[in-house]
């Protein structure tokens, strides 16, 4: 039987080469930051300022300084990525099935209540939790598929409505194309109210024919009932024409008045229009 031993120079350079590994010298990431350490030097050399260097080498002034510490600390080995895993980890909370059942139910009973009003009633009824706590419940409950979420709720409440227009007794919208070349063919009425004080209030009503320019106004010192209906009286029996067709504003009170037929002047017959949908 022969034995046979490994020289000495090949066993000096398994060694060597095991110290390189475990240092990571073949590391792409290593290499490329011990590169830019190496541009940076040489361009401090040529006196570079630190704005060029970084547009031109890619990192900052603090990580140049940070790479170089680790270096020395620690030489090849010490530019190596660190982990960015934190230090202290909060373990996994089991919740008990009773705590999930009762978040479950109270979420059923109201689909819109979320972590502030569930916790706030499990506190009532002498259950210790917090809001976070609640919060991280529900969203293991929407999760797996146990509650519904509010926005999806709200949005499958949404789509079960379906708005009806009210009818117009006498308002309706202005034809498209509608001009009044003649008097009385299209007047524009609006309201104001200003406020001076703690119970004082100044209302006015203006209107203006949009053929002639002809305006007219009140002030109101005291707000009593049918104010708007009152000027659209004074206006149809002081105008120097007929009035033919009057525009108002969609919120304001003369929409009101023509809706709920408080004006309507049986000897007069006067369209209604209105700048709102």
């Amino acid at each position: 039987m022969q034995l046979t031993t490994v020289g000495r120079e090949v066993w000096r350079g398994a060694k060597k080469a095991q110290a390189l590994q475990e240092t990571g010298a073949g590391n792409p990431t290593l290499q490329d930051r011990l590169q830019k350490l190496k541009q940076v030097e040489a361009f401090r050399k040529h006196k570079v300022d630190w704005p060029e260097i970084q547009a031109l080498v890619g990192i900052s002034r603090a990580t140049y300084y940070r790479w170089k510490q680790r270096l020395r600390e620690g030489g090849l080995k010490g530019l190596k990525p660190r982990s960015r895993r934190p230090r202290r980890l909060r373990g996994k909370v089991h919740w008990t099935p009773e705590l999930l059942t009762r978040v479950e139910a109270l979420r059923k009973q109201n689909p819109t209540w979320g972590r502030w009003p569930i916790g706030l009633t499990l506190r009532k009824q002498g259950v210790t939790i917090s809001e976070r706590t609640v919060g991280r419940i529900l969203a293991h409950l929407e999760h797996w598929g146990r509650v519904e979420s509010v926005a999806s709720f709200l949005a499958r409440a949404r789509r079960g409505k379906v708005r009806r227009r009210l009818p117009r007794p006498y308002a309706r919208r202005k034809p498209k194309g509608y001009v009044a070349p003649s008097p009385g063919d299209l007047v524009q009425v609006d309201t104001l109210t200003v406020t001076l004080g703690p119970g004082e209030i100044v209302k006015h009503f203006s209107a203006v024919d949009l053929s002639t320019r002809f305006s007219l106004a009140e002030v109101h010192t005291r707000a009593t009932a049918n104010l708007a209906a009152g000027f659209l009286t004074h206006l149809i029996a002081h105008a120097p024409f007929p009035v033919r067709a009057i525009q108002v504003d969609g919120g304001s009170e003369f929409m009101a008045e023509f809706e709920e037929r408080k004006w309507n002047p049986s000897s007069v017959s006067v369209a209604a229009f209105t700048l709102g949908p």
